[in-house]
């Protein structure tokens, strides 16, 4: 959902959870794929093949 372009708001409501929780997710992602930015994180989780097509 974040590579797609979605705000944490966004997805917080989908998977009913908090802002707060995707953003530690999007944080812990980001340090497991040594990203900086959410840029980043798109970048590497797609070139792993984390994204479904």
């Amino acid at each position: 959902m974040m590579a797609t372009g979605m705000k944490d708001e966004s997805i917080a409501r989908v998977l009913k959870v908090s802002r707060r929780t995707v953003q530690k997710h999007v944080t812990d992602a980001g340090s497991l794929l040594g990203a900086r930015t959410r840029f980043q994180i798109a970048l590497l989780a797609a070139e792993r093949g984390w994204l479904k097509e």
